[in-house]
């Protein structure tokens, strides 16, 4: 008989499946990533261009771009665009970072032509109206005022600042004047050099089959071929060895924190072993940081660490919101994390509570045709031959106390760190 009192035994996972796709080009040289799974009749259609905001040449260029793509085509209004989406139930999303500008369109598959026409005129026909710009440009302009008055916002900016340098993409930032410098003309520009099939792929994931893909062909097989401008190579970043810089603001009643280094990307060979050693550090509610800062200390409601992943380059991030006279004190609590994990053997059972945890989430970043369509296109983004979640998930299953000491040793050193505070 069976007892519903005892409970079935918790077995680790042994390994991960690579998500599976197949691999088409279309007429103008796309490479079109399928990824066939899902039971429900819905469909996500994203297409990642090569247009971040470190091609542009003037601020603000690449993300009024994309924003104003779908505000006027030569065929349909703003309005228009929003109304013929919601009437087909369908979803229009898009965003942009430091490398890649993304569209994506949610869709039952019985409306998916439909949905692609309109993407499609949205991706090769907007008109970029004056008007339009001009409103976009007065609404970000006064969101970017209060944002600057935010420390953690300050913080953020300084802190790339210091590691990439302020001339470099992903360090310099925008300041309100700069939205009065749009024209439409430098967006048309833009366009045409980046939203073009020689800087885009695409990735289809849900219930994806012949018809589908024979849809996505018709619509966007036609988009420009163009050129791919040439990008300049990136500056090494000059960073300064032990930095700290504070920025006063008056009135703050918290003080905003970001410490780290200058690191590199995932296709470094460590990169996987130190996301582990970062979830030990700062990674979930149990982690060392968090056990100290806020459940001992109560300096801060959380805190964390992470790596940041560029396309050329990355970094080690610590962040935390502390009040205005604990800054020092936490920063002093960091370091003295830091040096544990550099000098002391991290236990075997809390490394396998953190190997549980990782495994998990790895899981839940795989569950679904969206979770999976978003790990594909950072491997493609990152030019990754293997998947990226099997490297992780097997470096995390492996990885020994020994050597994370040893990366801690040679990554963790509080004296190759950069400090900023703002408060």
């Amino acid at each position: 008989m069976l007892s519903r009192n005892t409970p079935p035994p918790l077995l680790p996972l042994q390994q991960l499946d690579d998500v599976r796709y197949t691999e088409h080009t279309l007429r103008n040289g796309i490479k079109l990533y399928a990824i066939n799974t899902g039971t429900q009749e819905v469909v996500r259609v994203s297409l990642v261009f090569n247009a971040g905001t470190r091609y542009q040449t003037q601020k603000l260029v690449a993300g009024a771009t994309l924003a104003l793509m779908s505000e006027g085509t030569q065929r349909y209004s703003a309005q228009q665009v929003a109304e013929g989406f919601d009437f087909l139930g369908s979803a229009y999303e898009q965003s942009i970072d430091k490398d890649y500008a993304m569209l994506n369109v949610y869709s039952l598959n019985k409306h998916l032509d439909k949905s692609l026409e309109i993407l499609n005129e949205i991706v090769q026909h907007p008109t970029f109206a004056e008007a339009e710009l001009k409103t976009y440009a007065a609404k970000r302009k006064q969101q970017l005022k209060i944002e600057q008055e935010q420390v953690v916002y300050t913080a953020r900016q300084e802190f790339l600042s210091a590691l990439y340098g302020k001339e470099h993409p992903y360090g310099t930032f925008a300041e309100p004047k700069d939205f009065d410098l749009l024209q439409s003309f430098m967006l048309k520009d833009f366009h045409c050099r980046y939203f073009v099939a020689s800087c885009c792929f695409i990735v289809a994931s849900g219930k994806i089959g012949a018809q589908e893909i024979a849809a996505i062909n018709k619509h966007l097989e036609n988009i420009t071929s163009g050129k791919r401008a040439a990008l300049a190579p990136l500056s090494e970043s000059q960073i300064s060895v032990n930095e700290n810089i504070t920025i006063t603001k008056e009135g703050a009643v918290q003080s905003a924190i970001r410490y780290g280094k200058l690191l590199f990307n995932k296709n470094h060979p460590d990169y996987a072993a130190l996301q582990v050693l970062c979830m030990v550090l700062g990674g979930y509610m149990g982690s060392r940081l968090m056990q100290n800062i806020r459940e001992e200390k109560g300096y801060t409601y959380g805190i964390f660490a992470t790596l940041i992943n560029y396309e050329r380059g990355g970094h080690l991030s610590i962040g935390t919101e502390v009040g205005a006279g604990l800054a020092n004190a936490t920063v002093a609590e960091i370091e003295k994390e830091l040096e544990r994990l550099r000098t002391a053997l991290i236990p075997e059972e809390e490394l396998e509570l953190v190997r549980s945890y990782m495994c998990g989430e790895i899981i839940r970043c795989l569950d679904g045709p969206w979770a999976q369509a978003e790990a594909l296109i950072e491997n493609l983004q990152c030019k990754l031959t293997d998947s990226y979640a099997t490297t992780l998930f097997n470096e995390v299953k492996n990885i020994t106390p020994k050597r994370l000491q040893e990366l801690a040793q040679q990554y963790f050193d509080p004296k190759s760190m950069t400090c900023v505070i703002a408060g």
